[in-house]
């Protein structure tokens, strides 16, 4: 926060705000919305509380102050999100992986695959049967390439097994 008292990030939220006050925040927010604690990370009436939350799932039960975990356990908090993310990135994202799981198969193919040359080729028949994940990824590498894809995004395309995104 700064003397202005604005907020540019939220990277580091979970450090910066009082337990206590964020605890009181989400505490008001279940009462009046009962989603059991489902709050969207982009929650327009208090964003810093949207934020402190995906924070709070990010870091993980196991990774937080004891006290503070017992006071989240006890209130009944929900430590895995049940909302998908509906970025453009994300959908398009799934929207490709998804593609990929089809055209591959069963798991039990999984298995049995060669991971360069299969790959390659479900990869190849995924992009040539549709052009909007084509362009997509294209958009992805190319924003790679200019510096504007950040580290988490560049993680999940990473995890697109067999697909040399970087120079597709």
């Amino acid at each position: 926060m700064t003397k202005l008292g604005f907020r540019f990030t939220f990277d580091h939220i979970y450090e910066e705000m009082d337990f206590e006050d964020m605890l009181g925040r989400l505490l008001a927010y279940e009462s009046e919305h009962k989603a059991n604690y489902q709050i969207p990370k982009k929650y327009p009436p208090d964003p810093e509380l949207g934020a402190w939350v995906a924070a709070v799932r990010r870091i993980g039960r196991d990774s937080i102050d004891a006290t503070e975990r017992e006071a989240l356990d006890d209130i009944g908090f929900a430590w895995v999100s049940k909302r998908k993310c509906g970025s453009k990135f994300m959908n398009g994202f799934r929207e490709l992986k998804s593609q990929f799981v089809r055209e591959l198969g069963t798991d039990a193919e999984f298995e049995t695959l060669d991971y360069q040359d299969d790959f390659k080729e479900i990869w190849g028949k995924v992009l040539s049967a549709n052009t909007e994940s084509e362009r997509w990824l294209v958009a992805q590498r190319d924003a790679h390439r200019l510096g504007k894809l950040s580290d988490a995004r560049v993680a999940y395309m990473d995890q697109l097994l067999g697909l040399d995104w970087r120079e597709c």
